[in-house]
């Protein structure tokens, strides 16, 4: 591991530490206490001695560290104290009368060899060292302190103290934009100082980008396999015969794109299942000797798709028991009466006439397409080119590390409360925990007790290693842990890592914390912070209670994972995957979550559902933006915005023009409706007055798509649908603009030019922002 001792010239520069006991030299609890008192009585020589001696002649009290050999002139201190707050009492010794004799002494005669101007020494106050309070009031801190300017150097003493308050200190510069550096101390003496960033490799773009399926960047990214990107991306765009073809080349193109959620994949939902029933029943006709059930399985499957009004349930599982009489194969049946199968169409049918789906949906079908057995789980040409084996579905399970700290483990059964709770909050999170440990001779005996704790509940968890306590060990153990995941073979297909801060000792604490978001950043998946602690006391727990923290704003793609995140979701964008690439940024950092609300902007899919709950979060809910824009009818946006939407969706004619037909053809259907004066039947009709010539024609390219009803006329004509030209797509939707213009009206005027290209500016201006991200991450 790389680690840099040069001091930081940055102007700026502030030191942030979380007291603690070992600020006095001693541990927590009654010892702490007595030495507060002592030192509130002291004479400025004693204070000075108590200030830094350590107890254990192995350390230097951390300030004295972090002032020693090698560290910079700091113009800032900020020492981040507890104090007694309103209602339960905080966990731990409150450190506000220490922060205050620190202050006044470094601003006085000096400590430390140092000395400060006054008011560079400030006390921030938090109610007690956890995660979520520390990381808040350090962000808020530091921002006010910058205010827009560029953030300042921050070194954070990593020695001493609670860890779970100095974890705060670190996501919370991170949050505000300023990278801290660690400082640590070494047996014998000395520190060291380390850069989270530094730590970490750099090029990890492509492994996220092909688990996510975005081809297009791999195509320039990877000219060693060029024409192989560029034929997984034309089938993914339904570019090739594979749309035309079987049931199982379709099914790799749905399984790809289901997650996205947009309009062309509720079609490829549709277009699958109906090939793949119809595939399943000529294989169970095939070995049927009774001609009167094949032909009522020919039937029932062709009213089935074809009349979807002229069938029942009750038809399908009469003839299911019938072939089961016979001992006849029935696997298209069973597919017919799955659990799933009704609200996986119904959520399909919704993305298929633009509306969005809500989550009950989205889940339907995803739990449906995993009951085919029959599906390919990976794709295995991707995985020969060296990827990981991710499952096309996602994959459940989320990786926990844990640096073991000291449990009793004395009695015939003793608890293990941490181990419960961090399983019952996993599941409460609807995935399955994967628990690793890192442990110490000492704690050797708790990893083995949560080892049989956790097969009784059929929970995966293992002891990974044992290793050393001390900083000194700090590279060594981050490399053997990343030796232990690798040798296991499958986890770099997890959907998440986190990271369990609390227990443990701090150097193996941190070394799982930059082992974690490594191995996040390998296995293309989120990382985040999982905070074990105490009950308070006075708190309406019991005392002995265990609380799992899972801070999700605390996510460390600060560092692990922002810009690949971000380079994802501008892959998205290029095929105006909007929802894809919304639910990509907001999976990032707070600084890429802004972006997300103005990628929701694009939408073509309206939201379901009340107004999302923060600004911009939706298809045209985003009021300040309208009016910036110059529309302030609010309740006809989705109206106004529809020639916007349709210049925005003709950005796909050249690269995808089976999905810029598919978009479009739904997006008029979803604004408009179906049926009445100015519905999209209506205006699709040769027969009507309000007849749109180009609407009739766009009608016509959506259906011949394979995603709705090109595969069936493939089959019967023996051809590959062929797409329309670019050409022939622009001219399309310069027409059908022209038409909307005519025969769509809001307040008695015809839908104006007006906003034609705002979409389109704001799209270009996302994808500058988004490029500058990439770059300055």
């Amino acid at each position: 591991m790389a680690i840099s001792d040069q001091p930081c010239t940055d102007t700026g520069h502030v030191l942030v530490r979380m007291l603690g006991a070992a600020d006095l030299g001693t541990r927590s609890g009654r010892a702490f206490t007595e030495k507060c008192a002592e030192l509130e009585s002291a004479d400025p020589a004693q204070a000075a001695r108590l200030l830094t001696t350590s107890a254990d002649p192995r350390w230097q009290v951390p300030l004295a560290v972090a002032f020693g050999p090698g560290a910079p002139r700091y113009d800032r201190v900020v020492l981040v104290v507890t104090r007694a707050q309103a209602g339960p009492v905080s966990d731990g010794d409150f450190t506000h009368p220490l922060g205050a004799v620190l202050k006044q002494r470094l601003e006085g005669d000096g400590l430390y060899g140092v000395s400060f101007e006054p008011g560079a020494v400030e006390l921030l106050e938090v109610g007690a060292p956890h995660i979520r309070g520390v990381r808040a009031a350090v962000r808020d801190w530091l921002m006010a302190m910058h205010a827009g300017d560029t953030a300042p150097a921050v070194d954070i003493p990593f020695g001493g103290g609670a860890t779970n308050g100095l974890i705060g200190l670190v996501v919370g510069a991170l949050e505000a934009g300023a990278e801290p550096r660690l400082i640590f101390p070494l047996t014998g003496g000395g520190a060291e100082r380390i850069r989270l960033s530094q730590q970490l490799p750099t090029e990890n773009a492509d492994r996220w980008l092909v688990r996510h399926r975005f081809y297009s960047p791999m195509v320039r990214r990877d000219s060693d396999n060029e024409k192989f990107w560029q034929s997984r991306l034309d089938r993914q765009v339904l570019a090739t015969e594979t749309a035309g073809g079987a049931a199982s080349d379709l099914a790799r193109v749905l399984l790809e794109r289901i997650e996205r959620c947009e309009a062309v994949d509720g079609f490829l939902f549709r277009s699958w299942l109906e090939a793949h029933v119809r595939d399943l029943a000529a294989r169970d006709n095939a070995r049927t000797m009774d001609a009167g059930l094949r032909a009522s399985l020919d039937d029932l499957i062709n009213r089935r798709f074809v009349q979807p009004r002229r069938w029942t349930p009750a038809e399908v599982d009469r003839l299911l028991k019938e072939r089961r009489r016979g001992g006849f194969p029935a696997a298209a049946l069973t597919v017919l009466v799955d659990p799933q199968i009704a609200k996986a169409e119904h959520a399909a049918n919704d993305l298929a006439h633009g509306k969005a789906p809500d989550g009950a949906g989205t889940r339907a079908i995803r739990r449906f397409l995993k009951r085919r057995r029959d599906l390919p789980l990976v794709d295995e040409e991707v995985e020969e080119l060296g990827y990981a084996r991710w499952p096309y579905l996602g994959d459940r399970r989320a990786l926990i590390l844990v640096a073991m700290g000291t449990d009793p483990v004395e009695g015939d059964d003793p608890p293990a409360p941490r181990l419960d709770a961090l399983i019952d909050q996993a599941r409460r999170d609807d995935v399955e925990p994967v628990i690793r440990i890192a442990v110490s001779d000492k704690t050797e005996p708790v990893g083995r007790l949560w080892e049989a704790k956790a097969r009784a509940q059929d929970v995966d968890c293992r002891v990974l290693l044992e290793c050393g306590t001390d900083f000194d060990d700090l590279g060594g153990i981050r490399s053997d842990v990343w030796d232990e995941l690798d040798t296991e073979g499958d986890l770099d297909t997890v959907g998440e890592v986190r990271i369990a801060v609390g227990p443990g000792p701090k150097p193996q604490g941190l070394a799982l914390l930059l082992a974690g978001m490594e191995w996040a950043l390998w296995a293309a998946c989120p990382v985040r912070l999982v905070e074990l602690r105490q009950a308070m006391r006075n708190s309406v727990a019991a005392l002995d209670d265990t609380i799992v923290d899972v801070d999700r704003d605390a996510v460390l793609n600060h560092v692990a994972g922002d810009a690949e995140l971000a380079e994802v979701a501008a892959s998205a964008l290029e095929y105006l995957d909007v929802s894809t690439a919304a639910a990509l940024l907001d999976r990032g950092s707070p600084r890429l979550r802004p972006l997300a609300d103005r990628v929701r902007r694009l939408s073509l899919v309206p939201a379901r559902g009340a107004q999302p709950a923060r600004a911009g979060a939706g298809s045209g809910t985003d009021r300040d933006w309208l009016e910036s824009a110059g529309l302030f009818d609010h309740g006809h946006a989705p109206l106004l915005l529809l020639r916007a939407r349709l210049r925005l969706v003709e950005m796909l004619a050249a690269s995808d023009p089976w999905g810029c037909a598919v978009r479009a053809a739904v997006l008029c259907e979803g604004t408009l409706g179906k049926h009445g004066e100015r519905g999209w039947y209506t205006l699709c009709d040769p027969k009507k007055p309000q007849h749109i010539p180009a609407a009739t024609r766009l009608a016509g390219y959506r259906n011949a798509s394979p995603a709705a009803h090109g595969k069936e006329k493939a089959v019967r004509v023996g051809a590959t649908p062929v797409p329309p030209s670019a050409k022939d797509l622009r001219d399309c939707l310069r027409g059908l603009r022209a038409g909307l213009s005519r025969h769509v009206t809001v307040n008695g005027t015809g839908l104006p030019d007006t906003w034609d290209t705002v979409l389109i500016d704001e799209l270009e201006q996302l994808k500058k922002e988004i490029r500058a991200f990439i770059v300055s991450s």
